[in-house]
This record gives structure tokens, C-alpha cells and sequence, in this order.
């Protein structure tokens, strides 16, 4: 079985969007604001961070119309560096890139649902000794929920995530207008506090965390409907929209909280809603945002087991990935490991590691795919076979190289900052690699032949 092509510009963008905004928007601003010290300079860091998303959606926007294959990173460093840096990549999106990012997503949507039940404290241990909370069984819940409903199909998965996506920009633009009208912050918040250029590049890969998903699309472009159309549109109309939207929420946290307020802390959105519009204002604000994070949780359910399906197909992974749902075709045996993945994340409670863990990994790996664009150029590999019809990068090649340079500068002076986490994203790639080897070795993998097909 294949998968179906039935996603069109709007299913794909709303991918994009609701891989994006969840729980990032919600819980980073908090930690940069605290890393860099003042409003104005948090706010240039999520400036910056869209500049590398949006230069980012650029260059995979030619990507994925010359490539357009589900998979995304998987499938174009394959292509063009070979198959071990295809099946590293696919180890990281397993363990780190989706696993440990749905993890984080989860925790936070767990965080704020205790708006609902304020005698309920989600760090209030689950059982004594164990060091399991009771959010983090929540979080671990959800993420199993979401991937039995992903497991069903291909078409009720993009219906229910262009829902999502409408009423998550719907009510991000209510909240933040709503919050402006209540006259009950300070501007002067915004320009308050001294600069700390220490950790300013920490916070870009927080940062660099909350903007992920703006690739979404890429992964699914097995599943989209004119892919060279449609892949464009939603990667670039869905990133643009995203970060504008960012920018808003940050001016209106800051507008919302004094600046002698400002801790690193999970539930930003929430603190904030109680100051402009009160305990029961900041319930139902605290259910929007919750909302919304679970969106992104859904989005990324169904992303990730794409790229283990495109594997598996090569023979780069188990054949068990590739089996589809006989009715609706979606990667259910895919889905289900990767849940057991990030419910087992989850489960740690480490939000800010997670954080930083998933955001290092992801740029490297996101970085080696924009950097193909210079290789392609030169090796035409080319998926369309219909050079007048491929979608080409504005700005080419100054546009990749910018994407380049920030990602590399923000993951070494992450690393200097914050060994443990950024170290442990490094460590993951060295143990991919070893696995890679050692299943070579004993005939996990398959080679293609001759003919296209696998020996």
C-alpha cells in the first residue's frame, strides 16, 4: 500500500500551523525573557528566530518540490549525502525530534489544564519514590489518545487538524486584542531590565524549539495533492503567519507582566491572562491554550511516523514501520511506537532539558537539509522532472547561508551555556551513527538493487 495524496493548500499549511504554535509560544518566552534580561531584547530573539524559520521554509519549499516524497529531512539527506545520514536523521526525528518534542508539547499542555482544577498540582507526585508526577501521567495520556485517533486515517487526521489550526488562530488574535483592550498593563514593561548578551544565544535555540514545526508540511508531501503548488504555499503562507502571530503574544505577555515578575516558568499564558483579565478570564484563556497545545501534540503525532514509513520503504528501518491501516491508510504500527517513545519522555517531567534537547538536535539536522540546496544545484537530483515547475528559493544562496550561520552559531555557544542537554543531542547523533554500523553489519537494513527495489 501507498499513501494517499488527499491533502490540499489549506490541510498542509494547517499542519504547519499547529506543529508550530503549541506549547513553545506558551512556555519560552518565559525562560528568554528571563535568559536575556530585558522585553526588547526577548523580543529581537523571536525576531531572529522567525527570520531562521522563514529562511528555513524558503529553502525546504524547493526541497520538497523537487523532492516531494514524505519524509522530509529523512528522504533529502538521503538523496544527497547518502543513506547514513538519512537513517541518522530518522533516528533523531524517533528519539529527539518528534518523540521528545511531543513530549515537552504534552507537559505543557498539561501544565496549563490545571487551570481547571486549582486544588490539583500537576508536580504533586503520582506515586512516592518513583519520581513520576501526576502531569506527567496526564501529558503520557494524551499523547496516547491523540495517536489512536491518528492511527485511523489519513483524511479524518487532516480534517481534524485544518479545525484546529482555525480555531487556534481564531482565538490567539481574540486573546491578544482582548488583552490590549483591558488597559491593564504597562508599556513601560517592554523596555524594562538590563540586557544579559550571556545567554542570548541560549535563548535562540529555545527560541529556535518554539518555531519548530514550520517543516510540517515536508513530511507529509507523500499525502498533498500537487505538491509542487501546494508544498510552497503551505510551508511559506504557514511559517509567515506563525511568526507574526509569536510577535503579538510576546508584546502582550510583556505588555501583561511588570518586569520584576518575570521567572523562568511553564504556564507564561497564564500568569499573564490572570493580570489583564482576572482568576476566571485566565480559566478560560488557560482552556484555549491548552487547546492549542494539544493541536500541536496532534500535529506532530501524525508528522513524525511519516518519516519512519519513507524509511522502512528503503529499507532503512524495520518493514514493520511501513504497515498502513488496511481502511484509512494512515502509519499506525509507526504511530504507536513513536508513542511509546514520548509517553516514556514524558514521563521524566524535564521540560527545559526536553526544550533544549529537542531544539539543538533539530537545528543540526535542519541545517545539513538547507545545505543540500548548494549540492542539488550542482548534482541535479531532482524528484519533478520538470525543472520550469520547481519552486526556486528567493534570495538563493545568500538565504540558505543566513539560515546556516545563525543555527550554527546559536548550537555552539548553546553548548558552551548548556553542556548537559545540547551534549546529550551530540551524543544521540554519535549513538545513531554506531547503530547505523552495527545494523548494517548484522542485515537489519536493506540495500537497494538494480531495479529501484530492495535486495
Amino acid at each position: 500500500m501507498h499513501l494517499r495524496r488527499e491533502l490540499g493548500t489549506f490541510a498542509a499549511a494547517a499542519f504547519v500551523v499547529t506543529n508550530m504554535i503549541g506549547s513553545g509560544i506558551f512556555t519560552v518566552p518565559a525562560f528568554v525573557r528571563a535568559a536575556t534580561g530585558n522585553g526588547l531584547a526577548s523580543i529581537a530573539v523571536w525576531i531572529v528566530g522567525g527570520g531562521i524559520a522563514l529562511t528555513g521554509a524558503l529553502s525546504y519549499a524547493e526541497l520538497a518540490t523537487r523532492m516531494p516524497e514524505a519524509g522530509g529531512e529523512y528522504h533529502y539527506l538521503t538523496r544527497v549525502y547518502g543513506r547514513m545520514w538519512g537513517f541518522l536523521s530518522g533516528w533523531i526525528s524517533f528519539l529527539v525530534g518528534f518523540s521528545a518534542a511531543i513530549a515537552a508539547s504534552a507537559l505543557g499542555a498539561s501544565a496549563y489544564a490545571a487551570a481547571f482544577h486549582p486544588a490539583w498540582n500537576p508536580n504533586a507526585p503520582m506515586i512516592d519514590g518513583l519520581g513520576i508526577t501526576q502531569g506527567a501521567v496526564v501529558a503520557s495520556l494524551l499523547i496516547a489518545a491523540l495517536s489512536v485517533v491518528h492511527s485511523i486515517g489519513v483524511r479524518p487526521s487532516g480534517k481534524l487538524q485544518s479545525i484546529i489550526a482555525g480555531t487556534v488562530i481564531g482565538a490567539i488574535l481574540l486573546f491578544s486584542f482582548a488583552g490590549f483592550a483591558t488597559g491593564r498593563g504597562d508599556w513601560s514593561s517592554v523596555t524594562d531590565g538590563s540586557f544579559s548578551g550571556g545567554t542570548w544565544w541560549v535563548a535562540l535555540i529555545q527560541v529556535y524549539f518554539a518555531y519548530s514545526g514550520w517543516n510540517a508540511a515536508a513530511y507529509l508531501a507523500g499525502e498533498v495533492a500537487d505538491p509542487r503548488r501546494t508544498l510552497p504555499r503551505a510551508l511559506i503562507g504557514g511559517t509567515l503567519a506563525v511568526v507574526l502571530l509569536y510577535l503579538l503574544l510576546n508584546i502582550l505577555f510583556l505588555y501583561a507582566l511588570p518586569a520584576d515578575s518575570w521567572n523562568p516558568t511553564i504556564a507564561i499564558g497564564k500568569e499573564a491572562a490572570e493580570r489583564l483579565f482576572g482568576a476566571g478570564g485566565a480559566r478560560l484563556v488557560s482552556g484555549i491554550i491548552t487547546f492549542t497545545i494539544v493541536g500541536s501534540v496532534s500535529s506532530m503525532i501524525a508528522a513524525g511516523p511519516r518519516v519512519y514509513y519513507a524509511m522502512a520503504r528503503d529499507g532503512m528501518a524495520h518493514s514493520v514501520f511501513a504497515r498502513l491501516h488496511p481502511q484509512g491508510g494512515a502509519p499506525r504500527v509507526a504511530i504507536l511506537l513513536q508513542a511509546i517513545v514520548a509517553m516514556a519522555l514524558a514521563l521524566t517531567g524535564a521540560f527545559e532539558a526536553l526544550l533544549i534537547y529537542a531544539g539543538a538536535a533539530l537545528s543540526l539536522f535542519t541545517g545539513l537539509a538547507v545545505a543540500s540546496l548548494y549540492l542539488l544545484s550542482r548534482r541535479h537530483i531532482d524528484g519533478t522532472g520538470d525543472p520550469a515547475t520547481r519552486f526556486r528559493t528567493p534570495g538563493y544562496p545568500v538565504t540558505p547561508a543566513i539560515f546556516l550561520m545563525l543555527i550554527l552559531i546559536s548550537f555552539a555557544l548553546s553548548l558552551r551555556e548548556r553542556p548537559i542537554p545540547t551534549g546529550a543531542a551530540l551524543v544521540t547523533i554519535v549513538a545513531g551513527i554506531g547503530l547505523y554500523f552495527l545494523s548494517r553489519r548484522l542485515g537489519w537494513l536493506r540495500e537497494p538493487n538494480s531495479q529501484g527495489g530492495l535486495k
